[in-house]
């Protein structure tokens, strides 16, 4: 599918649904992932959801849920949660079970050519949720001038977070400040906008999780941190025993 450019008056385009993107192992869902969609949605003022489990992410090693467990995870997770609605889309689940490696620039363009010519595409906001973790390795992910193209990217960051674009690659920290700006630019255009939100809250990593899960068992700690629906579900399948 050809991309568009960026259009010269982005504020001239009428745009018709602004639908967020927010992927990644969910092994396991955590409270954090909740918070953060929740969030986001509200902020962002999407009218969709859309969350994609990773397939078998080339940056990391194996995963220990299987597909079928995240995505049932998920599902306990987010139920009447949001008050917008979201879907589980399995396209990089389904590339994987094919031994086809995923990238998020594939993934993104597979979420555009679904609309066709049902609705245009500049009427569509597409708007990628990522980590700070994330964006610090994003000049590493295939194609990743084209994600600018695909989407808006907003960052989520961690508390204490500070960008720094001097210690990121040159083409990348430019193209990422050319294209900052307010929020409210992410609804103007249907792509090509940065934004990076640093009020944060929360501070959750899955690995710790999965890492206390595998070697203490389920405490405290660990319980608060996991939605109640998603922790009796890990208990019945001792996926992390």
């Amino acid at each position: 599918m050809g991309v568009k450019s960026a259009p010269a008056n982005p504020a001239a385009i009428n745009i018709q649904r602004s639908v967020l993107v927010f992927g990644g192992s969910f092994d396991p869902v955590h409270q954090g992932h909740v918070a953060l969609v929740q969030h986001f949605a509200k902020l962002l003022k999407v009218d969709e959801v859309r969350l994609i489990p990773a397939g078998q992410p080339w940056q990391k090693g194996g995963l220990k849920a299987t597909a079928e467990q995240r995505i049932k995870m998920l599902e306990l997770a987010f139920d009447e949660q949001l008050s917008v609605p979201y879907s589980i889309d399995q396209q990089e689940i389904e590339r994987a079970a094919a031994q086809i490696p995923s990238y998020t620039v594939d993934t993104l363009t597979n979420m555009r050519s679904q609309w066709g010519n049902a609705q245009s595409n500049e009427e569509i906001a597409l708007i990628l949720l990522i980590g700070a973790d994330q964006f610090h390795n994003f000049a590493t992910w295939k194609n990743w001038q084209q994600i600018f193209k695909l989407a808006h990217i907003v960052v989520a960051a961690r508390p204490g977070y500070s960008l720094q674009l001097d210690t990121l690659p040159s083409e990348f920290a430019a193209l990422w400040q050319q294209a900052n700006g307010a929020i409210e630019d992410l609804k103007q255009c249907s792509f090509g906008k940065t934004w990076l939100e640093t009020d944060l809250a929360w501070d959750i990593s899955a690995t710790r999780i999965r890492d206390e899960l595998q070697q203490q068992g389920q405490t405290r700690e660990t319980t608060s941190l996991i939605p109640r629906k998603v922790l009796d579900y890990l208990q019945s399948q001792g996926i992390y025993n």
